[in-house]
């Protein structure tokens, strides 16, 4: 689960702050009113759908989702979470997934 906050992190640093590594982002780094504009944040949300296969609502996308690294963090983290378990009732363990 952790590999996931490092890669935003990364992401982060990277293409959105143009540093070359995830250590000047905290949990705490100021995004939406910070160091994302709305291209940024339309940015890091396409990472973050494209790499870690979360799907965002258009009703996700909220300043508040993505105030700081933290709130991203724990959002995509509910949506993962979220998705295993329906994953789990969509095929519990023990039973055949469908091929295909």
């Amino acid at each position: 689960m952790d590999d996931f906050r490092l890669g935003i992190r990364d992401f982060i640093s990277r293409e959105i702050m143009l540093e070359p590594g995830p250590s000047s982002v905290t949990r705490d780094t100021k995004l939406v009113g910070g160091v994302l504009d709305s291209l940024g944040l339309m940015q890091l949300v396409s990472y973050i759908q494209e790499e870690l296969g979360v799907t965002f609502e258009e009703t996700d996308v909220t300043p508040e989702n993505f105030r700081t690294i933290d709130t991203v963090e724990r959002l995509v983290a509910e949506k993962v979470d979220r998705g295993q378990k329906a994953a789990s009732i969509s095929h519990p363990p023990g039973t055949a997934t469908p091929a295909g």
